[in-house]
């Protein structure tokens, strides 16, 4: 009796085989045997370890980050900011009183009358500029960046007012890597083409910082390229601040401290709408 199937007669003989059956795993018995599950277990055990040393060291890079940016003598950046304060920036920034700011919308706290406005200083004199008055001034003194100056300040304080905005913040939120957590790799478009980045989530416990951020840093320069703030107030609207162009401690042009007024340009004492 044949426990298995009957071959077709073979034409030399005339005769059936018969081919045994291929046994698998019962429903209730193992599918592979004992030594080879330890050694897949084994396996499996190994490469844990590995899948482990592959997550970035948060400390490390944010460490790195606030280097960086506390190590700053001069930066570029272009920026476009969505939720609070909607609007789009380009500043360069020499210390200790050099700076070329062009903004509009709600960016420049003390001059949301403005669509647009042009701060430029070459650490003597500050030229202000609004395109749509066509309107400049030209003395030693210059509109504020914060709402919490004087109406006219000196190049070294709108320097420092800089500093504090898009250098000291990101210096000091870095070094709150304990409470930073590492959430996925993701590539960034920006001027200079695409940016590797790690992307990390910030519950700052800094006073005046205690929104919850997410930061999109670059790999190689350790510069944020994006930050996405959820207020920790109800009251605030969620934000969006897209770096697409951000350079520290490289060459900027002496160029761009020095104004020339554009043609139709009207020299005046005060801007006014």
């Amino acid at each position: 009796m044949c426990d298995g199937f009957t071959s077709p007669p073979s034409p030399a003989s005339g005769r059936s085989a018969c081919i045994p059956k291929l046994r698998l795993a019962t429903a209730g018995g193992p599918l592979y045997p004992s030594r080879m599950r330890v050694f897949v277990l084994g396996i499996a055990g190994l490469l844990a370890p590995v899948a482990i040393a592959q997550q970035p060291d948060v400390a490390g890079i944010l460490r790195k980050v606030s280097e960086t940016y506390a190590n700053a003598k001069q930066y570029r950046f272009t920026v476009n900011k969505s939720g609070e304060e909607a609007g789009s920036m380009r500043i360069a920034v020499q210390q200790p009183n050099k700076f070329r700011l062009e903004a509009d919308g709600r960016v420049i706290d003390g001059a949301d009358e403005f669509d647009n406005l042009t701060i430029v200083s070459d650490g003597n004199t500050a030229w202000n500029y609004a395109p749509g008055l066509k309107q400049y001034t030209r003395k030693n003194t210059t509109l504020p960046l914060l709402d919490t100056e004087p109406p006219a300040i000196t190049p070294e304080t709108f320097v420092f007012q800089a500093d504090a905005v898009f250098l000291t913040r990101y210096a000091e939120l870095a070094k709150a890597s304990d409470h930073a957590r590492f959430l996925r790799q993701e590539t960034v478009q920006g001027a200079g083409g695409a940016a590797e980045c790690y992307v990390f989530e910030l519950q700052a416990p800094l006073p005046g910082y205690r929104d919850n951020y997410t930061w999109w840093v670059d790999k190689k320069r350790f510069l944020v390229l994006r930050e996405d703030t959820k207020p920790a107030s109800p009251r605030r609207r969620a934000s969006s601040t897209i770096y697409t162009a951000a350079a520290i401690n490289e060459p900027i042009a002496e160029e761009l401290f020095h104004f020339t007024p554009p043609a139709g340009a009207k020299l005046v004492n005060q801007l006014e709408q």
